[in-house]
């Protein structure tokens, strides 16, 4: 299936671009597809990412699939279909 990915911040200045169209195979689930792009774009958007093998994401990680706000802890049990667009970004921090 296609997606819309949508990169912001500090994601977008680790991919190079800010959004692109990605194939996924159907029933992926946003876990799925951060590992993928982690794959695509190498250690330092994994790294940033931190997807883990309890299948959960890196807290400061966000997730957004079609403008909802996805629980980015349990990124297996978001089920992606054809022609979502997922917005991804983390948190900011300092003061």
């Amino acid at each position: 299936m296609r997606l819309k990915i949508v990169y912001l911040g500090l994601v977008r200045s680790r991919v190079g671009k800010k959004e692109e169209e990605y194939e996924i195979e159907d029933g992926s689930t946003l876990l799925d597809l951060l590992k993928s792009l982690a794959q695509t774009y190498g250690k330092s958007l994994k790294d940033l990412l931190n997807a883990d093998e309890q299948n959960r994401l890196d807290p400061t990680c966000i997730a957004t699939v079609n403008g909802i706000l996805k629980d980015s802890s349990h990124g297996s049990e978001v089920t992606l279909g054809e022609g979502d667009t997922v917005a991804l970004m983390t948190l900011i921090s300092g003061g």
